[in-house]
Order: structure tokens, then C-alpha cells, then sequence
């Protein structure tokens, strides 16, 4: 789904989102929410210094490192800019300090997008869905064709973003060593989830009854008709909610 590839470019390689969502009986298009990658990376980058020092406090709370010094450089501004803004903790010697772009940020920014994609695919087979992944410049992207229930949409979306953070602030707070690499991996997961949370956002104000649909530019949202609703009409979105 959305890691800062909130809106998938229409050039990618590997498996094409849709472009309209699919014909279900019974359901009609209420809403094709469109997503915008400018808003969206300028938002990432704005909450940087939050995802910091929400994760730095997690990792105290746990029991681990109370303090941590962030450090940004024009260089690390610049690149961060470009995929929503990394910043680079300096956790007491746990980080490189050096005015380049440290290893951790590095190899985060290569491993962090793989592992929250593959994240995605496995919370959409869990919930039925056929998860396929493409690639386009500077994007990765999972994408599904089934309708899913809210819910079961939500998981698929935010399964990554819990579970990278949980783990990198428990393995943070148990292990001091690596404790600002976790921090990074952290925010740059964070930082790149902005699209999940901006989908999160928007699906939380639908009704329970919509079904969701994965767009190359967002997610379209269907309703059931009407008469879908009469008494003695079939639940048709009874197994998928």
C-alpha cells in the first residue's frame, strides 16, 4: 500500500494498482479519495521531529536510553527531503556522527521500505487478499484488487506501521547498543508511512458498511445501494467487514 509511495506512479514496474474500482453488486462509488504525494512528503517531513522524540520517549518509558540528541545536516536535510525526511538520531556514540548521511539512515532507507511492503502483502493474505508488489523511480508499492471491508483494509494499512515501530522501540529499549539505529529505522518507517496514516484518516470517517479499493492514485470507497439495505435484502459485505 502507501509507504510514502502514497501515490503510485502510473510508470512502474511489476504489477499495475487500478485505475477504477471494481463492479460489485449491490454497491455503488461513494468516494475515490485521491492522495497527494507533495502534501503527503511535506507532512512526513513536518512530523519528523515528532516520530523522534515519540520514539526516544518509548524507548525511556521501556526502561532504555533516556537520552538521545538529534542531529540533522544540510546533506541529511537534503536527502531526507526527497523521501520525506530522515532525520538521523545521535544516540551517544550508538550513531555516526560525521556530517554524511550515517550507515543507519543508509541501510534504513533500502531495508525499512522492503521489510514494510512485505509487512503489507502478508497482513493482505491474512485477511484474503492477493497481495502483488511493483516498483517505480524511487517507490515500492503493495497493491490488492479485492474489495476489503474497513477493517480488514485498516489492518492491511497499518500492519506495517505498528509492527516495525513496536519492535524497533522494544528491541531499542533492551538493547542500548544499537539503541539509535533502532531510533532510525523507526522514523524512517514512521516518516514513510504518512500515506497509510492519511488512508487511516479517511477510512475511519466512512461507515462500517463501505468496501474498500485500492487505486493507483489512492482508494475508492463503495456503499451499498439502497435497496441492498430493504428489509430482507442480502448482507452482500456481511464477509468482508
Amino acid at each position: 500500500m502507501r509507504h510514502v509511495e502514497s501515490v503510485r506512479p502510473r510508470s512502474c514496474w511489476g504489477a499495475q494498482p487500478p485505475a477504477t474500482p471494481p463492479d460489485v453488486p449491490g454497491y455503488t462509488l461513494a468516494l475515490h479519495a485521491r492522495a497527494e504525494l507533495l502534501s503527503l512528503a511535506i507532512s512526513g517531513a513536518v512530523l519528523v521531529p515528532l516520530w523522534i522524540a515519540l520514539f526516544s520517549a518509548l524507548v525511556a518509558v521501556l526502561g532504555g536510553r533516556t537520552s538521545f540528541a538529534t542531529r540533522l545536516t544540510p546533506t541529511s536535510i537534503l536527502l531526507g527531503s526527497i523521501i520525506a525526511l530522515v532525520a538521523v538520531p545521535n544516540a551517544h556514540g550508538s550513531c555516526p556522527t560525521s556530517s554524511r548521511p550515517s550507515r543507519a539512515s543508509i541501510i534504513a532507507l533500502v531495508a525499512v521500505p522492503i521489510a514494510h511492503e512485505l509487512l503489507h502483502g502478508l497482513a493482505a493474505r491474512a485477511v484474503g487478499a492477493h497481495p502483488t508488489f511493483g516498483i517505480g523511480p524511487g517507490y515500492a508499492y503493495t497493491t490488492f484488487r479485492e474489495p476489503l471491508g474497513r477493517w480488514r483494509y485498516l489492518a492491511v494499512g497499518l500492519t506495517p506501521f505498528v509492527a516495525i515501530g513496536v519492535a524497533a522501540v522494544v528491541l531499542a529499549a533492551t538493547w542500548d547498543r544499537v539503541a539509535g539505529w533502532l531510533i532510525v529505522v523507526a522514523v524512517v518507517n514512521a516518516a514513510g508511512a504518512i500515506g497509510d496514516l492519511w488512508m487511516t484518516w479517511r477510512v475511519l470517517r466512512l461507515p462500517r458498511q463501505a468496501l474498500l479499493c485500492d487505486l493507483i492514485d489512492g482508494f475508492a470507497a463503495l456503499m451499498p445501494n439502497p435497496a441492498a439495505l430493504a428489509p430482507g435484502a442480502s448482507d452482500v459485505g456481511s464477509d468482508v467487514s
